[in-house]
């Protein structure tokens, strides 16, 4: 583990998302995040916008780190998302690889500039505030690529009425 801005932890870039759809929610569709280390940012979008236009309530319990962080997004106003303590968002600034390697060209490091310039500002004004203030990790411009940049989400949403130790 490598310590940067609040703390780092590894990153698997690929692996599949720990929710589950709780069967007592009611009408109300209620999904719970354990872990999620994110993935591709164009199926999370299309995933965040349907559970948006559902109405979905997420309940966050571990670490969404990556592609996960879109649900934060100020246009999934249909998300009601809350947090238990302990639960953590993790950024970094997105990057793409070519044959297994992240790409570091100059070329490379202006997409990924433009891309992160985009994703703030879908962000809400204080975290996009906050992050443009700190060093936010890019493999595409040196960074490891397991770093992250940590954030508890107690600071982000609302507590979660219950956790799931109390269900």
């Amino acid at each position: 583990m490598k310590i940067l801005a609040a703390l780092a932890l590894s990153l698997a870039l690929i692996a599949p998302v720990n929710a589950a759809v709780d069967p007592h929610a009611g009408s109300m569709q209620v999904i719970h995040i354990t872990d999620d280390p994110g993935g591709s940012v164009g199926g999370y979008y299309q995933k965040y916008k349907a559970l948006s236009d559902a109405g979905t309530e997420i309940h966050f319990h571990g670490m969404c780190a990556s592609a996960c962080t879109m649900v934060l997004f100020v246009e999934f106003t249909g998300i009601k998302a809350c947090a238990d303590e302990g639960a953590i968002f993790a950024f970094h600034k997105p990057f793409s690889e070519k044959e297994g390697k992240v790409a570091r060209s100059k070329r490379a490091v202006k997409e990924t500039r433009k891309i992160w310039a985009m994703w703030l500002e879908e962000l809400p004004p204080q975290l996009r505030k906050y992050l443009k203030s700190v060093h936010v990790p890019s493999a595409t411009e040196g960074d490891e690529q397991n770093t992250l940049l940590l954030i508890p989400a107690n600071l982000l949403l609302p507590k979660c009425p219950l956790t799931v130790a109390d269900q």
